[in-house]
């Protein structure tokens, strides 16, 4: 389920702002270019928790909100492990 959730948040930021189309997803992992991330139990919505991230949405390209959601789910991934 989560898997479909974070498909359908990046399906929404692709159609936000084109810069994103080098972004893609599949079976809950985040590719750009080389680079993936395995989002595993990371939810994209909680990154629209920060007011400031929605703004600068369209001023950003597939890179750096890609470097964004790997901070955050390296954040999540070490709270979830009791640091």
């Amino acid at each position: 389920m989560l898997s479909k959730i974070n498909e359908i948040v990046l399906t929404s930021l692709k159609n936000y702002n084109p810069n994103f189309k080098d972004l893609t997803i599949n079976n809950n992992v985040l590719s750009l270019n080389e680079d993936y991330l395995v989002l595993e139990n990371f939810n994209l919505e909680t990154l629209f928790e920060s007011y400031q991230l929605k703004l600068d949405l369209l001023n950003m390209n597939s890179n750096d909100l890609f470097k964004i959601i790997k901070l955050n789910v390296n954040l999540f991934n070490s709270n979830k492990g009791g640091i």
